[in-house]
């Protein structure tokens, strides 16, 4: 499988040499103001804000390069984005970032994804849905493609006052699964199939009504989508790249952290290779199922202890594929594909490249979650091909990225279960003393890119307010 690396001449094509007083020296210091363990956006960004306060700050990963689940295929030329891409005009962190760098911003080349749909094992052109005999969904929903189908079933307006109003409501509302609120408005088995083949829990019970909200009042603020998306020309990842080139402290690849101790005047980091770091503070940016696995001393109290081990996360595996010729011009039928069991294969294009993007989430991933990469890239493809014969020597395999199995990651984003934000409010983002935790699990605004750089600037301010 590519992956994209941090070397200086990588870093180099982002910023000046001046930029790089560090780059090129083995220096390790075992002493810090404040250990981030992490380098995704959120600590990489809390490393800066600390940095400009006059903080000694040593970033570790366990990973071997920066950018945690943001990852540009630099080495394919279509760059295909593995992880977080998509910068929308209200993330202002992001884009204060992206300004600072001198990176170049794009919108997408694709305006709109033209699915063909592939449903109960038939391929079809999302007219002939509503006249199908294998359509048997009831009522209004009946005409509607699968693909729009959760605008029948899954709220449509959010309720919420403000962005954070989903911790107060919490309080005041009930919070059933997406599964009961289907039913309560009628969904009947099919359309509760189609569904749950559109999210990345892997059942409609798992998520929470409130959580589903909580994305609403995102999209409602943001515009509802009508406002364009960008990428960052030449990827994503040049992004914390460049973030990462811009520390003076260091930034340690490779350091896996497998316990935490915090003390009345210190907190001690230790890695998987033995090596220990002393800080005054201690920001942990890595998501929650990493967490899981990093011995806590003191240990967490137990309301968020059981937040930490109950929080779930999606789940999905991508394959990426390399367009060798037009295949939709020879059935006639959309660039893309809706599936009930491959996922949806999406014509994708960023300003650095077009390739088609077959992303299986949900239920639907379980079975290729424990493959290799190989076997995932030649199952998925032959039942692409089989399910769409105009594919077969059209398209050709580039990558595999499986959240779900990365060590560094254990799936996509965190959501919420019925009842666990009424019960756990945001307790993962409570401090435990010198230990301090970000990552966009623990966003309250905004989610994915933003909710990341939005929760390191939040631990940051404790560890300055702290001092």
């Amino acid at each position: 499988m590519l992956t994209p690396h941090l070397s200086r001449r990588s870093l180099l094509a982002v910023v000046p040499a001046a930029a790089l007083p560090f780059a090129g020296k083995s220096r390790v210091v075992r002493d810090a103001d404040v250990i981030v363990v992490g380098a995704g956006l959120s600590g990489l960004h809390a490393a800066q804000l600390l940095e400009e306060a006059g903080q000694h700050v040593i970033v570790l990963e366990g990973a071997t390069g920066v950018g945690g689940r943001v990852r540009t295929l630099h080495d394919a030329p279509e760059r295909c984005e593995t992880g977080g891409s998509e910068i929308g005009p209200y993330y202002a962190r992001v884009l204060s970032q992206a300004e600072r760098f001198n990176l170049t911003l794009r919108a997408g080349a694709i305006p709109k994804i033209d699915f063909a749909l592939h449903i109960d094992g038939t391929v079809m052109a999302p007219g002939a849905w509503a006249t199908s005999p294998r359509n048997t969904v009831v009522g209004p929903a009946h005409a509607m493609p699968p693909y729009e189908l959760s605008a029948a079933f899954l709220p449509r307006d959010s309720g919420l006052k403000e962005l954070d109003s989903w911790l107060e409501d919490s309080r005041a509302s009930e919070d059933p699964s997406l599964l009961e609120l289907c039913r309560r408005r009628n969904a009947d088995p099919l359309a509760l199939r189609l569904l749950a083949a559109g999210i990345e829990a892997d059942d409609l019970a798992m998520e929470s009504v409130l959580w589903a909200r909580r994305r609403r009042k995102i999209a409602e603020w943001a515009g509802n989508g009508l406002a364009a998306f960008s990428h960052i020309v030449g990827g994503m990842s040049l992004l914390p790249e460049a973030m990462a080139a811009s520390l003076h402290g260091d930034v340690l690849l490779g350091r896996r952290v497998t316990a935490i101790t915090t003390g009345r005047d210190k907190a001690t980091v230790t890695c998987a290779d033995g090596q220990r770091f002393r800080a005054s503070h201690v920001i942990c940016t890595v998501p929650l199922p990493m967490l899981r696995r990093i011995a806590l001393e003191p240990g967490l109290p137990k309301l968020q202890a059981e937040a930490v081990a109950q929080i779930p996360y999606g789940q999905a595996v991508s394959l990426y594929l390399r367009v060798t010729a037009p295949f939709w011009e020879e059935d006639k039928l959309g660039s893309s594909l809706w599936s009930d069991t491959l996922g949806r294969a999406m014509r994708w294009a960023t300003p650095s490249g077009e390739y088609i993007w077959v992303m299986v989430g949900g239920a639907a991933s379980r079975r290729f979650r424990t493959m290799s990469d190989q076997d995932i890239s030649a199952v998925l493809l032959r039942e692409l091909i089989a399910a769409r014969p105009s594919m077969a020597g059209r398209v050709a395999p580039i990558a595999v990225m499986n959240w779900s199995a990365n060590p560094f990651s254990g799936g996509t984003f965190a959501y919420r279960s019925p009842g666990q934000i009424g019960r756990y409010g945001n307790i993962a983002s409570t401090p435990l003393g010198r230990l301090h935790f970000a990552g966009e699990h623990t966003a309250e605004l905004l989610s994915g890119l933003e909710g990341a750089m939005e929760s390191g600037e939040r631990a940051a301010l404790e560890v300055l307010r702290s001092q």
